[in-house]
């Protein structure tokens, strides 16, 4: 005999299941021509279980894109947390990052529906975490002596933008070459400033 849910974990449940249908559909279809309907018919819930979860439309969108940044903030931990300095974190970060803009799902949801769908500002406030390291790990070298900038926090935007530039460019395309071309800019950007 199987123990009955609480009714915290069949919310934690049914929010799992739209997420998740939501950003198959999101990812396949895109935003636009993905309706509610659509998320909730195969889940067997109602609109209004899916309002209860999220605001909108809007909101399950946001989630799915939100989790999506965590999945490519814990893919780049997973490339530099094994490598010594913070230097080779800072470039091997970099182009992992650009590394997840031909991942079909991720490239899709993040560097095609995301800027499209999403205000500038929500952008900001979901890769808000990404960010943070990418501006300490441009702070830590200033500090020992590696980089030569005059300001930490705008080099981190500045290199923040590109990245995001040639990640969308990369997204736009399965040519292998494209992503080694772009992994190949990012580091002269970042060694060009290298002391």
């Amino acid at each position: 005999m199987t123990a009955k849910l609480t009714k915290a974990e069949q919310t934690q449940r049914t929010r799992r299941a739209i997420l998740a249908r939501a950003r198959h559909l999101f990812s396949t279809k895109g935003y636009a021509a993905t309706g509610t309907e659509e998320i909730i018919h195969e889940l067997g819930i109602t609109r209004g279980a899916l309002y209860h979860q999220f605001k909108d439309k809007l909101g399950v969108f946001r989630a799915v894109v939100t989790e999506a940044y965590d999945e490519i903030t814990a893919y780049i931990q997973s490339k530099v947390e094994p490598l010594e300095t913070n230097w080779q974190q800072l470039v091997t970060g970099c182009q992992a990052f650009l590394e997840v803009a031909q991942q079909d799902e991720i490239r899709r949801l993040v560097f095609v529906e995301a800027p499209a769908v999403l205000a500038a500002d929500d952008l900001v406030e979901i890769d808000q975490y990404g960010f943070g390291l990418l501006y300490e790990s441009i702070q830590l070298a200033a500090d020992e002596g590696e980089l030569d900038t005059v300001d930490a926090e705008g080099f981190a935007h500045l290199v923040n933008g590109s990245l995001n530039e040639l990640a969308s460019w990369v997204a736009k395309s399965d040519d292998p070459q494209r992503l080694q071309t772009a992994k190949s800019l990012i580091e002269t950007l970042l060694m060009r400033h290298r002391i």
